[in-house]
């Protein structure tokens, strides 16, 4: 027997952790545990499928190769199963139904030649399944097992149709006569173990195949199977020979109301190895008589009263073949059973079970001072749920093979000093849920091969010092719960003190004050061989020596309490080598701060339970850093909202839990970092009506690599709680109806839009292209310029020329001589027909060279405004003007225009009446004054 510990890490585990759900089914690549389909997990290619209404659509997108499947059928679902049904899964192995059928036709097992296991059940209802079976299209079977489906409906030669059967399990199958099944087992010649289970029951009649519509007749000869298991109700009634065709049985299980060894008698058979019997008075000798003529090994027997005295006086020798025994009374109160006697009786087990007795201890003694032999080969011994009260010293002095003593829940409220002495072979002692106040120095001495000592739930007052120091290889030890005195509050456990060493070997450790705070003192500092599991419960726990190699050697935390911490610090800082960390408190406000959980750089499973993670301040960073972290739970847990910010750094997260108990909104951003990820589970989920949730539902229906379970006990749909606070809709409506979009409806909406952007943007350039256009060079070269200049302003020019090409002559001979010849200062002008770059676009030549000119002259006449270059300059200049606000426009009017032609030049028109202008006077003596003139006001502005 191997204990099993709540906190190891089984018991964390996520089924689901390397698989992928296509649809209603669920894909496992590698060995995995299944909690709803069991004969499917611990199996590689297998695939577990539920809710199924529909095979063949139900299980289309699963692998062909597929070597494993069980199906779980809808319970509303009661149609006939489809020829070809799994015709594509040829490689099929083994194959698991749960539902019920109107019709089954062989040919639904069609392309099946390869599946060796088959399964059949109806746990839908407590009947029976009407529907005929034929098995003939499955030619390799040689395991099949059978449950609630009528027998009686199957052909008499349906299982010879089984070349190859070994194995039928045939489970409550609605038997009015045993003849229904012997009979059709008469011809199968291959049948190895046969397996039948049918508590209703209650008359063995002898086998008449020819009611049964068989072309057999009666069964003549013993059925060749090696072994038989047979497990049946009351039996009423029993004809002689009844089960005679058997043989031998391997395991009989009956209820009697009757003599046994009459009903032993009638049945016909000569050999059982296993007997379990139901009876009211309980008879020694007819155990003894039966195993003598039966060659009974173990015995399993229920009863109510005995009887008494138990004396071995003329019972017969046939019970000292008996290996095993289990004696359990089936009410209360308890019997005073003779141990003594009985071992006198029973005097060769290697195995004892006996419940709900009164045993004396000193029948022990006894036992052992008289006759110490007659256990001399038991090796297991459990006597749980007995009265003992107490265990005395040297009491099991002569059980020295003993390996495995139960003494749970016998009321036993002292143990005396060297109690358990000879006990030198004992590997396993549960002594929980018992009286035991006070633990003493030599309570266990002698178990020096001791491995798992169990001394949970007992109201433990005082330890002595040194109490576990025999216990040399010791590795479990459940100790709790601590009830020392009042005046000593916090508990205190000091570990070096009740060890002395502690031992080297010791890997698991439960140590509970109940309701009460603890302080635990490590002590010694020597190094364990074994990684260790540490289980503490408690309320407020504090450890202290935080530093020694014991919480070092920790890979498996587990906490029942309020609070743990070493120091001022949470209890996680100093096991850092944990793998696997389940934390369950109390919503205590002085939980402290969370956040050394991310130093756990080596957590792979992380339970968090009944935790206020909304009053924990370092939240958000709480999972940092746990890169190899692969299961998550938190359950009960309290947020406000879940979102990236918690899962950033959980690349190797396969599966999440979430059991929550408050309304959340869940971000979509929750899964993003989550790229590993094969299980999410959202239980008792319940949601905000926002549409920031409504991911939830398209990324469940359209990701197939995740299994999602969305559970919620109280509710049959999942459903949100809307904006009052008090209404409750169902979700999936309300996100389809207010978040979801048709594809139509979008490219309905795009197309309208880029329409309506289109049509505003060639009205725009109809009507506003003149602005738009000099207003983006205007800027493009405005930048341009900007980033060609660090610090003070640089230009190349001093003054850029706007004039139309048919006043060249002009500018060549009077325009040029009078300015830039003049000087000093001589000024730089800047001519189209002379200064533009070779190649460019004229719009960025125009743009360029103006913003590289400290100045804009502009040379009015009539082919000046009649020319679209021309009007182009005058606008960029007049943009700038508006920008820079300094005086860089000056106008010089060649000719005299009347006002009429520029009314028609609206920004010409505008300048001319805010800005003083200049005249080329028609009087040559007036020209010089003009030239000086013009050279003062540009050489003024000249650029450095």
């Amino acid at each position: 027997m191997v204990l099993l510990f709540s906190f190891l890490i089984l018991s964390l585990k996520i089924s689901c952790v390397s698989s992928w759900s296509v649809g209603k089914c669920l894909f496992y690549s590698d060995v995995e545990e299944f909690p709803v389909a069991k004969t499917c997990a611990g199996k590689t290619n297998a695939a577990f499928c539920h809710h199924v209404t529909d095979i063949k659509e139900d299980l289309r997108k699963l692998p062909s190769n597929l070597r494993n499947l069980c199906i779980h059928v809808d319970r509303d679902c009661h149609g006939a199963l489809a020829p070809d049904s799994f015709a594509r899964f040829v490689s099929l192995d083994y194959l698991e139904i749960n539902g019920c059928f109107s019709e089954i036709p062989s040919e639904a097992f069609n392309g099946l030649t390869n599946v060796t296991s088959f399964k059949l059940m109806n746990s839908a209802s407590t009947g029976c399944c009407e529907v005929a079976l034929d098995f003939s299209r499955l030619p390799s079977l040689n395991t099949l097992h059978l449950s609630n489906y009528r027998l009686s409906l199957l052909a008499p030669n349906v299982f010879e149709m089984i070349p190859h059967l070994q194995k039928l399990h045939l489970f409550e199958m609605c038997l009015k006569d045993i003849s229904e099944v012997l009979c059709r087992l008469a011809n199968v010649k291959s049948l190895k173990v046969f397996y039948l289970s049918e508590q209703t029951l209650n008359r063995l009649q002898y086998p008449n195949c020819s009611v049964f519509n068989t072309s057999h007749g009666d069964i003549s000869t013993v059925l060749n199977i090696e072994e038989v298991e047979l497990y049946l109700g009351i039996l009423e009634h029993v004809d002689e020979g009844a089960l005679e065709v058997f043989g031998n049985l391997f395991v009989f299980h009956l209820r009697l109301s009757s003599d046994l060894l009459r009903v032993l008698s009638l049945i016909g058979v000569y050999k059982i190895n296993t007997l379990t019997v139901m009876v009211d008075v309980l008879k020694i000798d007819d155990l003894c008589t039966a195993a003598k003529l039966y060659s009974i090994e173990s015995f399993q027997v229920f009863y109510e009263t005995i009887n008494l005295p138990l004396t071995p006086t003329n019972i017969s020798d046939g019970c000292e073949d008996v290996k095993t025994i289990n004696l359990k009374k089936l009410l209360l109160p308890v019997n005073l059973l003779d141990v003594y006697s009985f071992f006198q009786i029973f005097r060769n087990l290697t195995l004892v079970n006996i419940a709900k007795h009164e045993l004396r201890p000193n029948d022990f003694q006894s036992l052992c001072v008289s006759d110490p032999h007659i256990v001399k080969q038991l090796s297991f011994m459990f006597l749980s749920s007995n009265k003992i009260d107490e265990i005395v010293s040297y009491q099991f002095m002569c059980f020295a093979d003993l390996e495995i003593l139960d003494l749970s829940t016998d009321h036993i409220s002292n143990i005396e000093d060297f109690a358990f002495f000879g006990l030198n072979n004992l590997k396993e002692l549960y002594l929980c849920s018992n009286k035991l106040s006070y633990i003493y120095q030599h309570t266990f001495s002698g178990l020096y091969g001791l491995m798992v000592l169990d001394l949970q739930e007992n109201p433990i007052i005082h330890i002595e010092s040194n109490s576990f120091g025999h216990l040399i290889n010791l590795s479990t030890l459940l100790l709790g719960d601590l009830n020392f005195p009042p005046d000593m509050s916090p508990i205190k456990l000091h570990l070096s003190d009740i060890f002395g060493i502690i031992p080297h070997n010791l890997s698991n450790i439960l140590i509970s004050s109940g309701l009460r705070p603890m302080q635990l003192v490590i002590g010694s500092n020597n190094t364990l061989d074994q990684a260790l599991n540490l289980h503490i419960k408690g309320q407020y726990v504090t450890v202290e020596d935080c530093n020694s190699s014991l919480l070092t050697s920790v890979v498996t935390l587990q906490i029942d309490a309020a609070y743990v911490s070493c120091g001022n610090e949470f209890i996680g800082k100093y096991v850092r080598s944990v793998v696997n960390l389940d934390f369950n408190s109390v919503f205590s406000d002085d939980i402290g701060d969370l956040a050394v959980i991310n130093q756990l750089v080596h957590l792979k499973t992380l339970k968090l339970e009944n935790i206020e993670l909304t009053k924990q301040p370092n939240v958000a960073v709480m999972f940092h850093n746990l890169t190899k972290l692969q299961t998550l739970i938190l359950a009960n847990c309290r947020f406000f909202f879940l979102d990236g910010s918690l899962t950033k750094d959980l690349k190797a997260l396969t599966g999440l839990v979430l059991i929550l108990k408050d309304n959340v909104n869940v971000l979509q951003n929750l899964v993003e970092h989550l790229t590993s990820l094969k299980y999410l589970c959202l239980q008792g989920l319940g949601l905000y009506c926002s549409c920031d949730n409504a991911w939830l539902v398209s990324w469940v229906k359209d990701n197939s690599k995740v299994q999602v379970d969305m559970f919620n006990p109280t509710m049959k749909e999942l459903q949100c709680l809307s904006d009052n606070g008090i209404d409750h809709l169902n979700f999936i409506g309300y996100a389809k109806e207010n978040c979801s979009f048709e594809i139509e409806f979008v490219f309905f909406a795009s197309t309208s839009a880029f329409l309506c952007i289109f049509i505003i943007v060639v009205l725009s350039y109809k009507f506003a292209g003149q602005y738009i256009a000099p207003f983006y060079h205007i800027a493009s070269g405005w930048f341009r310029e900007a980033l060609r200049v660090n610090g003070k302003h640089q230009y190349r020019y001093d003054v850029f020329v706007s004039y139309s090409a048919k006043d060249e002559h002009w500018v060549m001979e009077e325009l040029l001589p009078n300015l830039e010849r003049r000087g000093p200062p001589f000024l730089r002008l800047c001519l189209h027909s002379r200064d533009f770059q070779l190649g460019e676009d004229i719009v960025e030549n125009i743009t360029d060279s103006i913003y590289a000119s400290c100045q804009t002259l502009c040379l009015i006449s009539r082919n000046y405004l009649g020319s679209n270059w021309c009007s182009l300059e005058m606008q960029l200049a007049t943009y700038r003007l508006q920008v820079e606000h300094r005086d860089i426009l000056i106008l010089v009017f060649l000719e005299m225009i009347p006002s009429r032609l520029l009314s028609s030049h609206h920004r010409l028109a505008r300048l001319v009446k805010t800005r003083t202008y200049l005249d080329w006077p028609q009087d040559p003596e007036m020209h010089e004054a003009f030239w000086d003139r013009l050279w003062c006001k540009l050489s003024s502005n000249k650029a450095n």
